[in-house]
């Protein structure tokens, strides 16, 4: 494959999601003092979601951008395509599960008593504000953060002029940094808002803004990633070395942008050998395409749904099915089968809707 441009589907995309989600399940089923989850294995799963969400969405808005300035398109379209395209994607599932905690589970969430937050996607200011991170819903602070991005950024990215939108990138990614700093200065380092996490998405916009803005500085910028990938690794074990609450854990959400900032760029183009064969597989990259739906019950089924299946299970085999490992795989089985249900019944047809919603003679 060329080392100039990537171009066409990008699958090795959907086996990093099948990574990331992994990473998340890991950090939530296990205990937290568990040899695996000596890596801060949420962090690293969201941060590489949020990455790719950076890369992904702005190289959309940066093409709809240019077919602005060519006079094929309008600003207003484009954003609520944009919008509405989102909210296809996203929108269905995460509410009808909200309504279905809020009625069936409410003791589980603070959803009962500041059902605003959640229902207006504003989750992350009040978990800012509570640290209820015994919330069932916890884990959705990251989809808040991504909705407030993702009504903000298509502003930014359609009204910044073409010669200022590099120097606006690298600005978005300052600010994440800095904001969290001083957030962490406050006292408050759980780093929730989407300020906080600014760098990530920027980080990943960036590599947006040179495969599409400017290719021919492609080869140069990955040459400087391995550089900064391996810097990055090198603080990020130093980091690891040092108490939970030292200050230099104000920087491990931007090195493991970093970090993740590597295997998206490498995907991009396509790794090679068994690592390209691994982020190909049919599985792994099924499991990238309903990472979302895995995500959202991911919780529920763990905490609600394995227990009563296993109690029954149990009747019917000769040894003891109530440990911590059957239940886990239990878990991850059955989250599977109900993420498919999600996606075959009710994300893929409203994904589907999104043919009404085009970018008009814009790229696909």
């Amino acid at each position: 494959m060329s080392l100039s441009k990537p171009a066409g589907h990008l699958p090795q995309l959907d086996g990093l999601r099948a990574f990331a989600i992994v990473f998340v399940l890991i950090f939530h089923w296990f205990p937290p003092d568990a040899l695996i989850n000596q890596l801060p294995n949420g962090s690293i799963g969201v941060t590489l979601f949020f990455v790719l969400s950076g890369f992904l969405i702005t190289q959309i808005l940066i093409k709809n951008r240019n077919q602005i300035l060519a006079g094929k398109n309008t600003q207003t379209a484009v954003y609520k395509n944009f919008i509405i395209r989102r909210a296809l994607r996203i929108f269905p599932i995460y509410y009808l599960f909200l309504t279905f905690i809020y009625f069936v589970l409410p003791d589980t969430s603070d959803v009962s008593k500041y059902p605003a937050y959640y229902y207006l996607y504003g989750y992350n200011f009040l978990l800012h504000k509570t640290g209820n991170w015994g919330d069932l819903l916890s884990p959705f602070w990251t989809l808040s953060v991504e909705e407030q991005f993702y009504l903000v950024w298509p502003s930014v990215i359609l009204l910044t002029p073409r010669t200022k939108l590099r120097g606006v990138i690298i600005f978005t990614i300052l600010l994440g940094i800095g904001t969290r700093i001083w957030w962490g200065l406050m006292g408050n380092r759980e780093g929730v808002l989407t300020l906080t996490c600014l760098d990530s998405f920027g980080i990943g916009a960036l590599w947006s803004y040179i495969v599409v803005e400017q290719p021919e500085l492609i080869p140069t910028f990955r040459k400087q990633l391995l550089w900064a990938t391996l810097l990055a690794l090198a603080c990020f074990i130093f980091m690891l070395m040092q108490p939970y609450t030292s200050f230099f854990r104000l920087y491990q959400r931007t090195l493991l942008s970093v970090l993740a900032l590597y295997f998206v760029v490498h995907a991009t183009f396509g790794f090679r050998g068994l690592s390209g064969q691994v982020l190909e597989n049919p599985v792994l990259t099924y499991l990238g395409k309903i990472s979302y739906g895995m995500y959202v019950y991911h919780m529920v089924v763990s905490g609600f749904l394995t227990g009563p299946v296993l109690n029954v299970l149990s009747r019917f085999s000769p040894i003891s099915l109530h440990n911590p490992w059957i239940h886990r795989f239990t878990s991850f089985g059955l989250l599977v089968i109900v993420a498919s249900l999600s996606w075959f019944l009710i994300e893929k047809p409203a994904n589907n809707l999104k043919r009404y919603f085009t970018y008009s003679k814009s790229p696909a």
